[in-house]
């Protein structure tokens, strides 16, 4: 079920469009520490991205912890832990 405060899809795309292109620009100005990180968040945002989309039958937050941990969103993102 789709929450209405969540962004649409392709607002969603361009987000990760965006953090690929950050990961890109930290590999181009040599700095793998960030690099790192930004692959990190990048991935850590599509899986979140990818388990919204499923039904929510209370797998959800257990997949969640399964593939990534407990959640520990950046303040100020617009996204927080949706499941």
């Amino acid at each position: 079920m789709r929450h209405l405060s969540n962004p649409s899809p392709a607002d969603e795309c361009d987000t990760i469009a965006d953090e690929a292109t950050a990961v890109h620009d930290a590999l181009r100005d040599v700095d793998g520490n960030e690099a790192a990180r930004l692959w990190r968040v990048k991935i850590e945002r599509c899986v979140r991205y990818m388990i919204v989309q499923l039904p929510e039958d209370g797998a959800a937050p257990r997949l969640w912890t399964a593939l990534a941990g407990r959640p520990r969103p950046r303040r100020k993102d617009p996204r927080g832990t949706a499941h």
